[in-house]
């Protein structure tokens, strides 16, 4: 099929078209994905940041993106502006970059696009934004001796020396205020983020986990105190919100990884379709929320929750990439929801079940690693660069999972041997059954990632497995017999 060549362009096109960078050509900010570079790079930057400011945003903004190791051909660049561009550059356009990023930065871009044919930037002595670039335009080029392409308010100083522009809008008000300033040939209309992209970003699919809050309610006797229940929904909203804060914390420091995945490269920061700095006003947000819901339902359970947050924090930043270390942790904070749970309702929690939960969670981190290691040898890759594993890591990985498991079932039948069971149920025999019934579940889990058929978090997956679902019932069910016929017809 053949396709029309570009028209040249006419005489008044002749122009230079000025392109902007970060809102036009990106859908993100440079400056600050660079931010979330230099920290994710060495934390400790984090704090010499304000002193760098202090030298003025031109030294701020030279030492950010010097330390700025993200790969260029991965930024999200906004595709419809960037297609109109190329059609302009090979109807003989000349197109010239023109941004307040620093100028290597710019000169990369330009370089790995290959249609602009200046590339200016901010410079130690110089910022390049608003009446600073507007002046370089007109240097260059002369008054209305140019287009611009731009997004934003302090994009009018440029507008009002350019002969026309380029509109990058989300909003009609903004529209009319370009236009009463400059002729608009071109305007990309952009609304603002939908609400599932919110709900993406937040992880709302996680909060799953964070039933486990319910667990020692379920397991005690305070089944039919609705004071329980009340402080289990208010520890879940506190538990989920700081979840969230984490997890918004974790994709903004991790965005130049999660480009690299199939998957992640689809979360709302690393594709642009969520703005960094809605990122880093939505983390605090959510963690003073749900901080000040966790000292509503107790001072314990705020104590609880705060060395969660802390724990998270840990492992985003370091502990994730330590190889066993992650999966330990991550069985520690899947054990820390239980803990919280009874902290929040004041139920005591035996050590027999702690260390069921430790071992139990312990054979699910490792599956998920063992599942992404196993997904990674389909895929013919040697090393996971997120994590300190390697393909060739996976026969231990898989003996140490496959062992957790079957030392959590293992404690299980020790409690049930245990003389308080039988004290407490009055036919604790029926409980038996729950050990062939979790050695299956847990079997089945495990030859599933080995078949290379658990391609998620693994109780994200039995939430959505029919057969957990006939599992949990059974086992539900069994609970009811042990406490004796009258209960089990009580409850239903």
């Amino acid at each position: 099929m053949m396709h029309p060549q570009p028209q040249p362009v006419s005489k008044e096109e002749k122009r230079p078209l000025v392109v902007d960078l970060d809102g036009t050509l990106l859908q993100s900010d440079s400056l600050l994905e660079s931010m979330c570079a230099v920290v994710r790079r060495k934390f400790s930057d984090l704090f010499r940041m304000p002193l760098w400011l202090l030298k003025g945003l031109p030294y701020f903004k030279e030492r950010v993106y010097a330390r700025n190791d993200s790969d260029i051909a991965r930024l999200p660049y906004n595709m419809e502006i960037l297609e109109a561009l190329r059609i302009e550059e090979k109807r003989g356009r000349r197109l010239i970059l023109a941004t307040g990023a620093h100028q290597d930065f710019a000169q990369k871009v330009a370089d790995h696009l290959g249609i602009f044919a200046e590339a200016h930037g901010s410079s130690a002595n110089l910022n390049l934004t608003g009446s600073a670039k507007a002046q370089l335009m007109v240097e260059r080029f002369g008054v209305k001796g140019f287009d611009y392409a731009g997004n934003s308010r302090v994009d009018k100083a440029v507008w009002r020396q350019s002969s026309s522009g380029w509109l990058v809008s989300h909003s009609e008000a903004f529209s009319r205020e370009v236009k009463a300033v400059v002729p608009v040939s071109r305007e990309f209309r952009f609304g603002p983020p939908r609400l599932k992209v919110y709900l993406k970003a937040l992880r709302v699919h996680q909060w799953s986990k964070n039933m486990l809050i319910f667990l020692p309610t379920l397991l005690s006797h305070h089944y039919f105190e609705m004071r329980s229940w009340a402080f289990c929904l208010l520890a879940f909203a506190s538990f989920s919100a700081i979840a969230s804060s984490v997890y918004i914390l974790n994709d903004l420091l991790d965005i130049e990884a999660d480009r690299r995945h199939p998957d992640n490269r689809k979360r709302p920061f690393a594709a642009g379709t969520l703005s960094i700095i809605t990122g880093w006003t939505l983390a605090p947000l959510l963690l003073m929320g749900g901080l000040g819901l966790g000292l509503y339902v107790s001072f314990n359970y705020f104590l609880v929750v705060l060395g969660y947050f802390a724990m998270t924090c840990l492992y985003s930043l370091k502990l994730k990439q330590i190889a066993i270390a992650d999966i330990i942790v991550l069985a520690l904070l899947y054990t820390w929801r239980v803990l919280a749970g009874g902290v929040a309702t004041e139920t005591i929690i035996t050590e027999w079940f702690m260390t069921f939960a430790l071992f139990f969670f312990l054979s699910l981190a490792t599956l998920k690693r063992c599942s992404e290691l196993i997904l990674m040898e389909q895929n013919q890759e040697k090393k996971n660069k997120r994590r300190g594993y390697m393909v060739t890591d996976l026969p231990l990985l898989l003996s140490f999972g496959v062992a957790s498991s079957y030392l959590s079932v293992l404690v299980l039948a020790l409690y049930l041997n245990d003389n308080r069971v039988a004290v407490q149920l009055r036919y604790p025999e029926a409980l038996w059954t729950l050990c062939p019934i979790l050695l299956y579940w847990l079997s089945r889990l495990w030859l599933m990632a080995y078949r290379g058929q658990m391609t998620t978090d693994p109780l994200v997956f039995a939430l959505r497995d029919r057969t957990s679902y006939v599992i949990a019932l059974g086992a539900g069910i069994l609970w009811l017999l042990a406490r004796g016929p009258l209960f089990l017809a009580f409850a239903f």
